[in-house]
Parts: C-alpha cells; sequence; structure tokens
C-alpha cells in the first residue's frame, strides 16, 4: 500500500500521479457526457427541426453539432485547471489555451454558420442583383469566412500576447505587385457591379449596341463579363471594365418603334395631286390601330430634291417586336404605292435635263427623235 502511495503522490512536473489520474476521469467522464449530448439532446432537436417546413433550422443544428459538443472538452479542462494546483507559469499557459480554444470555438461556430444563415438573404440578393445573385452571394459568402478566418486567427494570438498587425503589414506590401497584376479583374469587377447593381444598364435578353461590340443580345452576365450573341449568332464576350466605361443603347426597353420615309414623287406631279395624297395618306396612318396615335405623327412635303419632291414620314408603332414592326412597314408602303398610283402621280428616279442656251427646246427635241428614227 504504500507503494501505492508513493507513486501516487509522485510528481511530474510539479503535477502528482494522483492529480494527473483524477485529471483523466475529469475529461473522461466530460467526453462520455459529450457522448450522451450528441446522442439525445442533438438527436432530439434534429427531430423537431425535422417537422418544420423550413430546411434551415436542420442545417443550423447539423452545423452546431461539432462546436457543442468541443466544447464540453474545454469545460472538463477548465474545470482540471481550476481544480489541480499546478505551478503559476503552467497554470497561465493553460488558461492561455482554454481562452484561445474559446477564441477558436466561437470563430468556427460562426464560420459553419455563415451558409445555412445565408439562405436567408437569397430573396433580397435576387431582387438587388438580378442575374447575378447566386455569383454575388459566393462572394460575399467568401468575403464573409475570410474575414471570420482571419478574425478568429487574431484572437487566438492575441490570447498569446501576439500583435499580428506588423505581419500583416509585411503581406500587404509583399502583395503589391499581385495586386497590380489583378488590376483588370478588379477593375472588371467593379465594373459589372456598376453596371448590374448600380445602373442596372441591362439584362439577360437585352437587345442592346455599344461602340466595343455593335449589336447584340444580352446572353450572359457575371460580375467579370458579359456574353453578347451577335446576330451573326456568334457569341462575344466584354470585360465589364469596358462597357461600364462606353455608351450603351437598350433597344429592348423603348416604348415604341419608329417609322420614318421619304416618299420622292416626280416634279410632274400637280398641287392638287400633293394634296390629296397628303390627306389619304394621313388618314391611312389614323385609321390604322397599330400606330400609336399618343406619339407624334408627321406627315409633309419637306424638300426639292434634285430630281423629286420628297413627302417625309414620321410615326411610331405600338408594337416594339422588330418582324411585326417590318410587317407593318410592308403594309404601309405597298398602300402608299397604291394612293400615288391612284392619283396619278408616280415615284422619282434619278434623272438630269439639259438645255442648250440658244437653242429651241421643241426643235431639239424633234431633232433627237429625227436621228432616233434613222437607227431605226
Amino acid at each position: 500500500m504504500s507503494d501505492f502511495e508513493i507513486v501516487w503522490n509522485s510528481s511530474f512536473f510539479g503535477i502528482t500521479v494522483g492529480e494527473m489520474a483524477l485529471a483523466s476521469l475529469v475529461l473522461f467522464a466530460f467526453i462520455l457526457t459529450r457522448k450522451f449530448f450528441a446522442r439525445v439532446v442533438i438527436e432530439r432537436l434534429k427531430r423537431w427541426a425535422s417537422l418544420t417546413k423550413t430546411d434551415i433550422d436542420d442545417q443550423i443544428v447539423v452545423v452546431l453539432q461539432q462546436p457543442l459538443m468541443f466544447l464540453f472538452f474545454i469545460i472538463g479542462l477548465s474545470i482540471v485547471v481550476n481544480w489541480i494546483a499546478f505551478s503559476s507559469n503552467t497554470e497561465a499557459i493553460l488558461n492561455q489555451i482554454i481562452k484561445s480554444l474559446i477564441a477558436f470555438t466561437i470563430f468556427w461556430t460562426g464560420f459553419r454558420l455563415v451558409d445555412p444563415v445565408s439562405i436567408l438573404f437569397d430573396k433580397l440578393l435576387s431582387r438587388l442583383a438580378g442575374p447575378v445573385a447566386y455569383e454575388v452571394k459566393n462572394y460575399l459568402l467568401k468575403f464573409l469566412k475570410f474575414f471570420l478566418f482571419g478574425s478568429g486567427v487574431i484572437a487566438v494570438l492575441a490570447q498569446w500576447g501576439i500583435n499580428p498587425w506588423p505581419y500583416f503589414a509585411g503581406i500587404g506590401v509583399l502583395s503589391l505587385p499581385f495586386a497590380f497584376a489583378a488590376k483588370d479583374t478588379v477593375s472588371n469587377l467593379f465594373g459589372g457591379i456598376k453596371l448590374i447593381l448600380i445602373d442596372r444598364a441591362f439584362s439577360v435578353g437585352d437587345w442592346i449596341e455599344a461602340p466595343s461590340i455593335g449589336h447584340g443580345t444580352v446572353e450572359e452576365i457575371t460580375l467579370s463579363t458579359v456574353k453578347i450573341r451577335k446576330f451573326s449568332k456568334a457569341i462575344q464576350s466584354i470585360p465589364n471594365g469596358i462597357l461600364a466605361n462606353a455608351s450603351i443603347t437598350n433597344w429592348s426597353r423603348m416604348t415604341n418603334r419608329r417609322i420614318k420615309i421619304d416618299l420622292g414623287l416626280d416634279y410632274s406631279t400637280r398641287t392638287d395631286q400633293f394634296k390629296a395624297i397628303l390627306i389619304r395618306i394621313k388618314k391611312l396612318i389614323a385609321d390604322d390601330d397599330r400606330v400609336d396615335h399618343t406619339v407624334s405623327e408627321m406627315v409633309h412635303l419637306v424638300n426639292f430634291n434634285s430630281s423629286s419632291i420628297d413627302i417625309n414620314l414620321y410615326y411610331f408603332t405600338k408594337t416594339t417586336d422588330w418582324v411585326l414592326w417590318r410587317e407593318i412597314i410592308e403594309d404601309h408602303m405597298l398602300k402608299f404605292i397604291g394612293i400615288i398610283e391612284e392619283e396619278g402621280s408616280s415615284f422619282a428616279f434619278p434623272s438630269r435635263s439639259i438645255y442648250i442656251e440658244g437653242v429651241n427646246q421643241e426643235d431639239l427635241m424633234q431633232g433627237i427623235d429625227l436621228i432616233k428614227d434613222r437607227k431605226k
């Protein structure tokens, strides 16, 4: 028995074998409690969460399981440190370890909660970011996880009296070359934020025009590039940094499509014919339900051209569909031709009349006709 007492009371680094044995028993008891907590409490929480309509609480319970179980180890270690009389240096180190584990557990829990809690903001991000909501969410989640990881490292180092900021400053200086190399990527990222989240210049499916791309339909939008389906059916990828500084025309957002036509009539058309043609064309446009009569409708004589007198037509259709718009133009043009023919006029074509000074024009024409007859 005396040998047992000797071994029991023998010390190792200021800690007796008996104290180490008791400490091991305490830690073992908390490990058993940890397993009991996992099997009983956590499983019951999972069953309760499964009864709800949402999956968020199920994911939160799963995420919290490991940090809560690790908390039992910290509590057991804390009881051991407070119960056993360690040397001052050893106790200080153990207390720093416990504080470090507590800081680690706090930020570890926050890190694991990011994904399930982010589901709550999906609808808000969909309204704000539109087609790039998923990509914006990924960027935000990565930033938040990086922030929590960095904060956790700083919190743990702080327990040991280490100031990490000089090291971060050194890393910042070393990262300057990488920052210069990635300036185009950053420009495209902020260009995407400006185009999509702030300006909302276009969305998927819009027909746009820009100096760098010409005409095309937006097929895909990301935070770095926009993919345009050209009218030739080819795909063109444009960095957002270029589009953000370009003048963009969004044709899909026009309220009406414009019809602008010039009708050049022959100079032989009389005044009364012009008046009749103008009246009939105005009535044709005014009676057409496909024309938007709330917008300007103009039919006027506008120019004495070199070989024609021009009538300018300027009005808008209700539809913005390109095919329907072309069909309306075709229908109107055929009716315009019919009106002009019915009124005894005709369309002018490029021609030139030559007058010779001092020569009677009738005699000249007779001479030309005589030459033609001889050639026959």
